[in-house]
């Protein structure tokens, strides 16, 4: 159990300390003053806070004042959202300390299946209270960091909060371990774990889908889940289970039910069975078509269509010593598009497909209002850009061919992916306006590239330029 104790009376602190390195695996950060408490809250993640608000503002300083310990109070709710919060006080708390507890929650933290609060009061002289409180809460954090994460010999790269997620998600479930494999390596600081939840008894409880990353993220994509997911027809995406985001930092999880025989991803069928990969397309273009059916087309602009991918805030970024010719000139020309919600991030990582070939989407992130054409150009150039594709070797089929991309009889000479090109090419233009807003979709695309460290700089200019010469060309 890791605690933090924010408390400037050294005597105080020290006999709170001894007390609680008596309860097993507890171990204490001490902060006593406002500053040095942001400082562990930046770096540290903590089961439990203990908070005295009457505090200096640096360390050795006399100035004690309760908006101090008020800022240390809200800087945890924001950096550690549902961490419980044990506010000390010297007498009875008055009518402002009280008041602070409407920020709280009644949240299950560790997964124990009961509720607790999240801010709570103790009185200094009855800290004997809150030892108790402790001990108990010392039993919860304990049982669900003894559940193990078995990753068959795979390196997972998560964080500790990352895993917290995983271990309280098993226990809600009834699981005792839970096997997780990573199912795109991605090109965020989120992960998206395939996990099994496996009882005492050896068996799969829940097979699901976790999608763990900044809280943030997180809270977006759950409610793009409620205002547009569930309105794809039954099968089309992964049933949501939960949304785990109380007591796990800055991060947060959010799982999705998934049924057995998913095993593979849209890039490994492309890789292993291509014959059958277009016929999954024409299946995605029907998962979407109740998106796709409530569209419109209207004139926009290139650059409309690039900020759906990257804004202008980041675009100057994302250039940082890259000269795109004529940049300016090519977002200016006019195209007509057609707009529906889209996907957003549609790589072929964020497709599962089962062994009878009928795919699930996953991952809703980027889900909302957009230029309907970016899903289907997005699927086929991840098969140059993305780093599964790097690393599993389908990506030679595109890279040295990505000059003749706007010509798609030139781009699909020689390649035994041919006919997938072809399928995903046809759902653009099908449903993307005009052959300049598929264009400008690709233009898009590959802008966004160049702010990846795992992607060829080189690569992806030359598929911006031969896109912005094929639209300059047609202006």
């Amino acid at each position: 159990m890791q605690l933090l104790l924010v408390e400037d009376n050294k005597t105080f602190a020290q006999t709170v300390i001894d007390s609680l390195l008596r309860i097993p695996g507890t171990h204490i950060t001490r902060a006593s003053s406002r500053r040095s408490a942001l400082d562990a809250l930046a770096v540290g993640f903590f089961d439990a806070i203990i908070l005295d608000l009457s505090l200096p503002l640096e360390d050795n300083l006399l100035d004690d004042a309760p908006e101090h310990g008020q800022a240390v109070f809200h800087q945890a709710r924001e950096v550690a959202p549902g961490t419980p919060i044990f506010i000390l006080t010297g007498s009875d708390p008055d009518e402002f300390q009280l008041s602070l507890t409407r920020y709280g929650h009644q949240a299950d933290v560790w997964g124990t299946g009961t509720t607790i609060s999240t801010i709570v009061h103790y009185v200094k002289d009855r800290v004997d209270e809150l030892l108790v409180r402790l001990k108990e809460m010392s039993l919860d954090v304990s049982a669900t960091d003894a559940i193990t994460i078995d990753t068959r010999g795979r390196a997972l790269d998560l964080s500790v909060e990352q895993k917290r997620a995983l271990k309280v998600f098993t226990r809600l479930r009834g699981g005792v371990s839970c096997v997780a494999r990573k199912l795109t390596g991605g090109l965020s600081d989120a992960r998206t774990i395939k996990l099994s939840v496996i009882d005492d008894n050896g068996h799969v409880k829940v097979l699901c889908v976790a999608k763990l990353g900044r809280k943030e993220h997180i809270r977006i994509e759950n409610a793009a889940f409620d205002s547009h997911v569930e309105l794809l027809r039954m099968g089309a995406a992964t049933p949501r289970l939960n949304h785990l985001h109380m007591g796990l930092g800055r991060f947060a999880g959010i799982f999705y039910s998934l049924a057995e025989g998913y095993d593979d991803t849209f890039f490994d069928l492309v890789k292993n069975k291509p014959s059958e990969a277009p016929g999954v397309v024409e299946k995605l273009r029907e998962a979407l078509e109740r998106w796709i059916g409530v569209g419109t087309v209207r004139q926009v602009k290139i650059r409309d269509i690039r900020r759906r991918l990257v804004d202008d805030d980041a675009l100057g970024q994302v250039l940082s010593g890259t000269t795109i010719p004529r940049l300016a000139e090519i977002e200016d020309i006019e195209v007509r598009a057609f707009e529906s919600c889209i996907h957003g991030d549609l790589h072929g990582g964020n497709v599962l497909v089962n062994h009878e070939g009928f795919p699930v989407l996953i991952d809703f992130g980027d889900v909302g209002h957009g230029y309907t054409c970016l899903d289907p150009v997005t699927l086929e150039l991840s098969f140059a850009f993305h780093p599964d594709c790097q690393s599993n070797s389908l990506s030679k089929a595109f890279l040295d061919n990505l000059e003749n991309w706007p010509n798609i009889e030139k781009f699909m000479q020689g390649t035994p992916y041919a006919a997938t090109i072809e399928a995903c090419r046809d759902w653009a233009h099908d449903h993307g306006g005009s052959d300049k807003a598929v264009l400008a979709a690709g233009f898009a695309y590959a802008v966004r590239q160049l702010k990846y460290g795992t992607v060829s700089k080189e690569r992806a200019l030359i598929l911006i330029n031969s896109i912005a010469n094929q639209l300059l060309d047609q202006a």
